[in-house]
């Protein structure tokens, strides 16, 4: 059974947001560096499982920001891609969730699709995040409630209508698959593939993109920062089903996501909820 985290009591932590902002933003900064210290050189590289790669550069940054944040924050709770799972976060208002290098695959061969994402969840929200892509200069932050930045300039989604007229991120071949959308994309949707999911919310908040879909499940470091990013720069994020992400559950797992600006919405779930129903009936 799924057990909710003690909420969050604000009167008795000694660190406000103020505080864990400016913590946020300077170890995602430093953290950038680092990997781009690995970046383009021969970085030692080997599968974690079949076809999931990680690196040295990879758990150099997350053992960085690790000993960094939760040295400078009793008591808050830790979750990582690159960090063994720990059942006492799940009992934590307040948790860092971070990812230290989101596009692993585009790291190691030298593209720029990759990031360093960090994400401060409280009552199982993210109130904080940063997303720094320093390969492409590109520091993204939110604070819930106050707006998105790109390199410390607002940032806003865009107003596409409609999907054929839309820039999607994902994989070109399977938007065109009969089997599995019963609803077909428009041809003239244009689809450009990128390896971290993360940038590609972020580019959706910046207006370079207008929504990004993929039925494959999705774990809560490769979502929280650019979660809150995306919905604080007017986009909306969501599962399959319609349905808000939540944060810090026992499985932290995200089946489906629908991330775009709200004025496609409409159409998306027209073709995603459909799939998903023949994928259930699928697997029955």
């Amino acid at each position: 059974m799924y057990l909710p985290a003690l909420p969050f009591d604000d009167n008795s932590c000694p660190w406000s947001l103020e505080d864990d902002i400016r913590l946020v933003r300077q170890v995602t900064e430093e953290a950038g560096r680092i990997a781009l210290s690995y970046f383009a050189r021969d970085c030692r590289a080997w599968d974690k499982s079949p076809d999931n790669p990680v690196s040295e550069a990879d758990l150099a940054v997350d053992e960085f920001l690790r000993t960094t944040l939760m040295s400078n924050r009793t008591g808050y709770g830790w979750l990582s891609e690159e960090t063994e799972d720990q059942p006492e976060r799940l009992r934590c208002g307040r948790l860092w969730i971070v990812d230290p290098i989101d596009g692993t695959r585009a790291f190691l061969r030298g593209g720029d699709d990759w990031g360093v994402s960090v994400a401060l969840i409280q009552d199982e929200r993210p109130v904080i995040a940063a997303l720094y892509a320093p390969a492409k200069d590109a520091f993204y932050f939110a604070e819930a409630g106050k707006g998105a930045t790109k390199n410390g300039k607002p940032i806003m989604v865009n107003q596409t209508a409609h999907v054929e007229n839309a820039r999607m991120m994902g994989e070109p071949c399977a938007f065109k698959s009969e089997k599995l959308w019963p609803t077909p994309w428009p041809d003239s949707m244009y689809v450009e593939q990128a390896n971290s999911i993360a940038l590609r919310l972020c580019q959706i908040a910046d207006g370079q993109f207008d929504a990004c879909v993929t039925l494959r499940p999705k774990n809560d470091w490769d979502m929280a920062a650019a979660d809150l990013i995306l919905r604080e720069a007017g986009g909306t994020v969501m599962t399959g089903r319609g349905n808000s992400l939540i944060y810090n559950r026992e499985k932290p797992l995200h089946d489906h996501i629908v991330a775009a600006c709200p004025t496609l919405i409409p159409e998306i779930m027209e073709r995603v909820e459909p799939a998903i129903k023949a994928w259930c009936h699928l697997a029955a």
